[in-house]
């Protein structure tokens, strides 16, 4: 058995860690996107429903069950594929409102009094 070569093992390195992306500079999108984010924006892009057609159903399914100071103009925070629809925070996204998946159109009201912090 020989030593290999300074050639050999710069083409070996070259060839195990040089080709396949270690997640150096990947930034993975966070599950939660804020309006006026390019997160935000890409991920709407995405969705059958329009913002303001979420409005539209969270305002509509709201005012039904005697809601309204839950649902917001425009969505707080767009988690996973749910436009959130609730009383805003000056820091993050209050969960408890109203939610309508942006592939469906399906509205829920969550009472999840969790907070998801805002980041940029």
């Amino acid at each position: 058995m020989s030593i290999p070569s300074r050639a050999s093992l710069v083409l070996t390195f070259t060839l195990l860690f040089g080709l396949v992306p270690l997640g150096c500079g990947f930034k993975r999108p966070p599950a939660n996107a804020f309006p006026g984010t390019s997160y935000y924006s890409d991920r709407v892009a995405t969705l059958k429903i329009s913002p303001v057609d979420a409005y539209r159903l969270a305002y509509q399914q709201a005012k039904e069950e005697g809601q309204l100071h839950f649902v917001s103009r425009t969505p707080t925070v767009l988690a996973k594929r749910w436009y959130v629809f609730s009383v805003p925070l000056g820091s993050g996204a209050n969960l408890q409102g109203y939610h309508v998946n942006g592939d469906n159109g399906q509205v829920k009201f969550m009472n999840e009094k969790k907070v998801v912090p805002q980041t940029r």
